[in-house]
Parts: structure tokens; C-alpha cells; sequence
């Protein structure tokens, strides 16, 4: 029953963001950016001790947060973006604004060429930045299906003893109240502790 009411919500809110036209995503991205990036430079260095952000490029209709990308990479942070296998695991490439893309083997996205790391790579990242099609207000996500994060994050807590600061980005209709609707947890899965949408801001979750 969990997989298929997944399924189920998964299904709603892909449909919701193309509903929300092309204007709209561009519009509340850009207030999502820009609180993302005042945030981030406006913490002391005890709370970014390693310059180094991991996150991933934009796709179809998810919040466009490449200037996120390319503003802190011109503040001289260090950014990696995730390469997705076939194992549903995930690899990690140092990003820069001349770096070659690629065509995925796996879909119609562009992944930067480089050197592939494993999650030690971003396991002292100061923030990771956790895509979702939707967040409920205990931190808990709704992928896309692939289970790629889910993985990710499950690891992360054997690979450092200070987790990054873990925030996800989202339109306003898709952080939800967990009290009327939370979504199926399983026993692996790693709350965020941040969601940012145009309209809240940056909410601690």
C-alpha cells in the first residue's frame, strides 16, 4: 500500500508543477535562489568550514537553483552535482561553469565530464541540497521514485560525524503540513532539516 499511494502522490504532483506554467516556476525559483544564497553567505565559517555545497542542475519542470550554482561558484565554493549509475547508486563531479557536459546513459539530462567521487566526496560538504517533488513539515520527502537520495542520505550519517546542513527546495504548494498529510516514511530515510519555498523563506523543519 506505501508504494502504491507513492505512486499516487507522486503522480499529483508531477502533474501540479507543469500546471504551474513556465512563469510561475521562474518566478518562485528566483525568490527561492535568492533566499538560498543570502542564507548561505550569512553564515559564520564555523557553520561552512569547507566551502563546498553539493547539489544538482535543474531538470524539466524542478526549481531552477542553477544560479545558486554559478553565484556561489563565483564566491569560490566549491560545488558537485550527483551522476546517476544504473545500480541506482550515485557518484559525485566537482561543477564549474566551463565544465563539458554529457548526455546521461541513463536519460535526456547533461552531467558535467570530470573525475566521479563516492559520497565521501560531499559527506563534509557544508549544505546538500535534496531535490524532492514534495517535503512535509518533519522533513520528509517525496522523490521521484528512483530511491538515488534515499540511498545517499541513508549512508551519510556512517560517513561523517557532522552531517551537512541538508535543506530542499520546493514550490510553495509542495511543503505540506506532516499533521494532515505526512508522507510514507520507511525506516532508512533521513529527515531534511530546511525547506525553502518562495513563499516561507527558509523554514526549519
Amino acid at each position: 500500500m506505501t508504494a502504491e499511494l507513492k505512486d499516487q502522490l507522486r503522480k499529483r504532483f508531477f502533474s501540479q508543477r507543469k500546471q504551474l506554467g513556465q512563469r510561475e516556476r521562474a518566478r518562485q525559483s528566483e525568490a527561492i535562489c535568492t533566499v538560498l544564497l543570502d542564507w548561505y553567505r550569512g553564515l559564520d565559517s564555523a557553520e561552512r568550514p569547507t566551502g563546498k555545497v553539493a547539489m544538482t542542475i535543474k531538470f524539466g519542470t524542478e526549481p531552477d537553483t542553477d544560479p545558486v550554482m554559478e553565484a556561489l561558484h563565483a564566491d569560490g565554493v566549491q560545488i558537485w552535482v550527483p551522476i546517476s549509475h544504473a545500480d541506482r547508486s550515485m557518484s559525485w563531479v566537482q561543477w564549474a561553469p566551463d565544465v563539458p557536459m554529457e548526455q546521461s546513459a541513463l536519460g535526456p539530462i547533461q552531467e558535467p565530464v570530470g573525475e566521479r567521487f563516492g559520497p565521501e566526496a560531499v559527506a563534509d560538504a557544508d549544505v546538500i541540497l535534496v531535490p524532492a517533488l514534495a517535503v512535509d513539515s518533519a522533513g520528509f520527502r517525496l522523490g521521484k521514485g528512483g530511491g538515488y537520495y534515499d540511498r545517499f542520505l541513508a549512508a551519510l550519517p556512517d560517513l561523517t560525524t557532522r552531517l551537512p546542513f541538508l535543506v530542499t527546495p520546493v514550490f510553495d504548494y509542495e511543503f505540506v503540513d506532516a499533521r494532515a498529510e505526512a508522507f510514507p516514511v520507511e525506516q532508512h530515510d533521513l529527515p531534511v532539516q530546511a525547506v525553502v519555498t518562495a513563499e516561507t523563506g527558509l523554514m526549519w523543519v
